[in-house]
């Protein structure tokens, strides 16, 4: 194998590989969504972009005041194990609420990230 075709062989090869390697879990959209005002909504749904393990994936919401807000049990939707749904157990006041959300895919990979959103009534 002549020095550029091995070159362009093991460029080939890292950007395959890349793509495995760095794969991971990310939002697609969120319901209620980033900067949303809404009403107070019954569940915080999460679409990533692969299958999800909702018992080491799920949510921690907050209020303005940095106070923890009950959820309940994360689950995926049976239809799409792409959709993390988490239910919210507490009636959401009007205010600002901060999403704190976590989530790992089927191959292992965790990540985690936040969003805000208020609640109008």
């Amino acid at each position: 194998m002549s020095n550029t075709s091995a070159a362009a062989f093991t460029l080939i090869a890292a950007i395959l590989c890349s793509g495995v390697v760095y794969a991971h879990p990310q939002i697609q959209s969120a319901e209620p969504g980033a900067g949303v005002a809404t009403t107070a909504p019954k569940q915080i749904r999460i679409m990533f972009n692969e299958t999800v393990i909702p018992q080491f994936s799920g949510v921690e919401l907050k209020d303005q005041a940095g106070k923890t807000v009950a959820t309940g049990k994360s689950q995926t939707d049976p239809a799409n194990k792409k959709l993390l749904v988490v239910p919210v157990k507490e009636q959401l006041v009007p205010g600002d609420y901060k999403v704190e959300w976590h989530a790992v895919s089927d191959d292992t990979h965790r990540v985690k990230g936040t969003y805000s959103f208020s609640v109008t009534r």
